[in-house]
């Protein structure tokens, strides 16, 4: 962060979380899969398309939130590695700001994008825990030509206690991202609920390749 700005970035967080809580609460998604215990729903907003993935992983809460942090458990054992690159660039105690370098997808029909994000949370609250990770504009990494800089409008991922199994969770991923560019948004919605399931997959294996190995 560039010194003399003030921005609150956990009140950020805070905020994205409640608005995170409250989306999953409403009704009017449309459910698009259902498999292997993987909901996937979908919305479509001013802003573009969000999506609602749902699913019971075999972890605690805490751990699930450790998974997911940029750069942690999850980069380690997934096959394919979502984040070409990160950078970060500030650290607090209860957030990031980091630049990544996110791979293309689609054969490259998606190239490379770039986004600055505020990544935030907690290991213990009142549900279980949470990781957030919406997009900020940073004065030192502005939008280049290249990569093609995206915008996550929302990005959220609770991990809900599952009553009577402390070692399960279950994940309530929501995602409002403008990949920008010019590859037509109805290629990129096409895709999306697949895209959105093989990802869900490969992080369950992750986990569970993980514990296989620890134990």
């Amino acid at each position: 962060m560039a010194e003399g700005l003030s921005t609150d970035y956990w009140q950020m967080i805070c905020d994205h979380r409640d608005k995170v809580l409250a989306l999953i609460k409403e009704t009017d998604w449309m459910e698009v899969k259902n498999k292997a215990g993987v909901i996937i729903r979908y919305r479509d907003t001013d802003q573009g398309r969000m999506l609602y993935v749902e699913a019971e992983l075999n972890i605690p809460p805490a751990t699930a939130r450790r998974y997911v942090t940029p750069g942690g458990l999850r980069d380690k054992f997934l096959k394919k590695k979502p984040i070409k690159e990160l950078k970060v660039i500030q650290q607090a105690d209860k957030y990031i700001l980091a630049y990544e370098v996110i791979h293309g997808a689609l054969l490259g029909i998606i190239s490379e994008r770039d986004v600055v994000s505020v990544y935030g949370g907690e290991d213990e609250c009142d549900f279980g825990a949470y990781m957030m990770g919406p997009s900020i504009e940073h004065p030192d990494y502005p939008p280049q030509s290249v990569p093609v800089r995206a915008v996550k409008h929302i990005s959220g991922q609770l991990f809900m206690r599952v009553d009577g199994d402390p070692n399960k969770c279950v994940l309530h991923s929501v995602r409002l991202v403008d990949l920008g560019g010019m590859v037509p948004v109805s290629v990129i919605q096409s895709y999306q609920p697949k895209m959105a399931l093989d990802s869900m997959n490969e992080l369950k294996q992750a986990i569970a390749n993980k514990f296989h190995e620890k134990n």
